[in-house]
């Protein structure tokens, strides 16, 4: 029997992590500085202000940040009739230009090298503007000469930053139950649900997010303790969810993370969007949230960390089983990395 999984651990039962969070740069900026959700709105706000109109701006008086995506969406779909729809094709073809580039970066990588399939995940890949970011930046990438496939994740970001513990955990771990419970911590938001397993489904379709809820943090002046106790108490509710829907839990929850995990759970660094100090040697994430959430089935349950790109990322490996090497970015708040050889079966 394989050892069990172990906190940031490079080596799960399905793929050998070969990096995550790579720090590249370019100049003095980090590359999560060139290519995040965060820096889709910059493009687009520096967009909304090159343009030259009488009357209302692009968008009205909504800060670009607020803008929802389904209006962007709409906008890029009217491209060619308005000025909203010109200020965002503007901004996609910009932005996917400059995410070929990060991506060139990252594939020139000795820990890159080699990969067949890159796939997208985070907010920004959502909707019509997700969808047309992957087809011009897969162009600009063909346009270069790498051999790469480019794809966005089928699972919704929300989903697949808490389906991707199916796939972190021992499976003698999945055995002990019909579902779990995984957190999904973002430089912006805070989700947390329950994961159903159904053994009789096909492996892409055999993991199911059935309950979840969301917190953004960021609207808040808040700290990191009160972001832990918030934590704690969303996954409480989903257990106490799963006792009255008379669902047996895996002991298990799953904590998805931004930053380098350390084996002892500890964050070495990367939580720089987080509030407060996460990389405090005194602060272990698995250690508070254990001593807050009490037990599962009458059992304490295993609480694991992991990177939150290398978890979103394994959400895919379903679709993955026709490559040997590949890699996922995120591009939510910041920019996630990650890299993986699949192991054989």
């Amino acid at each position: 029997m394989e050892r069990e999984v172990r906190h940031g651990d490079g080596r799960l039962p399905q793929v050998e992590v070969r990096s995550y969070s790579l720090p590249l740069k370019v100049g003095n900026e980090f590359l999560g500085d060139l290519a995040s959700g965060s820096e889709f709105r910059k493009v687009l706000r520096h967009e909304r202000h090159r343009v030259d109109c009488r009357g209302e701006p692009p968008f009205g008086d909504d800060r670009t940040h607020e803008i929802e995506g389904d209006d962007l969406d709409e906008a890029l779909r009217e491209q060619a009739s308005t000025t909203e729809g010109q200020v965002v094709e503007k901004a996609v073809d910009t932005f996917s230009r400059r995410f070929a580039g990060v991506l060139l970066r990252f594939l020139d990588t000795s820990e890159w090298r080699g990969t067949q399939r890159i796939v997208c995940g985070g907010g920004l890949m959502e909707g019509g503007v997700g969808a047309e970011l992957i087809r011009r930046t897969r162009r600009h990438l063909r346009e270069e000469g790498p051999a790469v496939d480019l794809r966005r994740l089928h699972h919704a970001p929300d989903e697949a930053g808490m389906i991707g513990w199916a796939f972190a955990a021992r499976p003698e771990t999945l055995g002990k139950g019909d579902a779990f419970v995984a957190v999904d911590i973002g430089g912006t938001n805070l989700r947390w649900g329950i994961v159903r397993i159904d053994r009789a489904a096909p492996a892409t379709e055999a993991f199911t997010v059935i309950r979840h809820d969301k917190w953004c943090h960021a609207d808040d002046a808040v700290d990191r303790e009160t972001v832990v106790d918030r934590m704690a108490e969303g996954i409480r509710d989903m257990i106490e969810a799963a006792e009255r829907a008379a669902l047996r839990l895996c002991p298990l929850v799953g904590l998805s993370c931004p930053g380098v995990v350390c084996p002892d759970g500890r964050l070495a660094s990367g939580g720089q969007n987080l509030p407060g100090d996460w990389s405090d040697g005194a602060f272990s994430l698995p250690r508070e949230v254990a001593e807050r959430i009490g037990t599962i089935a009458g059992q304490p349950p295993r609480v694991l960390v992991h990177n939150d790109a290398v978890i979103q990322a394994l959400s895919e490996l379903p679709h993955l089983r026709d490559v040997d090497r590949w890699a996922a970015v995120t591009l939510g708040t910041g920019l996630g990395n990650c890299s993986f050889d699949n192991r054989a079966r």
